[in-house]
């Protein structure tokens, strides 16, 4: 069964990412697109946004960036490395 809060979580960002961008309807299969993808990143979206939009794993997002050669920030894999990229920034100490 899936979580009734999920879902709407899902239609909100849908909802923005049609209001932002100027959209007539949400594409389901629009993530597949560069135009769409380089628009949503540009206005703010990331990742995880467009991963919950449109119902598909953030391995799925970055592969499509990939295809299309479209410059992006991507997390490391694993370890040491991957946990401090996860991490909250104000939670880490250093120089402000």
């Amino acid at each position: 069964m899936t979580n009734p809060d999920s879902q709407t979580a899902t239609r909100q960002i849908q909802a923005e990412i049609v209001a932002a961008l100027d959209l007539e309807t949400f594409g389901p299969t629009a993530h597949t697109e560069p135009t769409y993808l380089r628009a949503a990143l540009d206005a703010g979206f990331d990742v995880i946004d467009l991963a919950r939009a449109h119902e598909v794993s953030k391995r799925t997002i970055y592969r499509y960036l990939d295809r299309h050669d479209i410059d992006h920030d991507q997390p490391p894999s694993n370890g040491a490395a991957r946990q401090l990229w996860n991490t909250h920034p104000d939670a880490v100490s250093g120089d402000d």
